[in-house]
C-alpha cells in the first residue's frame, strides 16, 4: 500500500514544483511565452511588431512575457557568448527606446525589457 501512495504521490509533486513558462504562440524562428495578465492578443501584436521591425533572425528566439502590476516585462533570452559584456551607454539608450517604442506601439503601459538567461532568470547588466 505504502509503495501505491509513493508512485502517486512523487509524479504528483514533481509535477506541481515545476514553473510553467505560460501560453505560447508560434511564429516562424519566434516562440512568445505569456503569462496570466498577458493577453493573448498583446502577444500577438508583440510577435508582429518584433518580427516587422527585424528584430527576428536566423537563430530560433524564445522570449517571455510578464505582468508585473502595471509593467509588461520583456524577458529576452542573452545568447551564452555574451553573458561576461557589460551594455554600454549606446546599447542601454537602444533598449530604453525600444521599451519606449513597445509601450505606445503594443502594450499601452510602461515596458521593461530583462535581459535573461536560458530558465528567464535576469542577468543584471543594467
Amino acid at each position: 500500500m505504502k509503495n501505491w501512495f509513493v508512485i502517486i504521490l512523487l509524479p504528483t509533486l514533481l509535477l506541481s514544483c515545476g514553473i510553467s513558462m505560460g501560453d505560447r504562440i508560434d511564429n516562424g524562428n519566434l516562440s512568445v511565452y505569456f503569462l496570466e495578465g498577458i493577453p493573448k492578443e498583446k502577444a500577438i501584436s508583440f510577435a508582429r511588431y518584433w518580427r516587422n521591425n527585424g528584430f527576428v533572425g536566423e537563430r530560433k528566439q524564445i522570449i517571455q512575457l510578464e505582468s508585473d502590476k502595471d509593467v509588461v516585462i520583456v524577458k529576452i533570452i542573452e545568447r551564452e557568448m555574451y553573458h561576461e559584456d557589460l551594455l554600454n551607454i549606446t546599447e542601454e539608450a537602444l533598449i530604453q527606446q525600444l521599451e519606449r517604442d513597445l509601450k505606445t506601439k503594443v502594450f499601452d503601459l510602461d515596458t521593461e525589457i530583462l535581459i535573461t538567461d536560458n530558465t528567464f532568470r535576469p542577468i543584471l547588466k543594467r
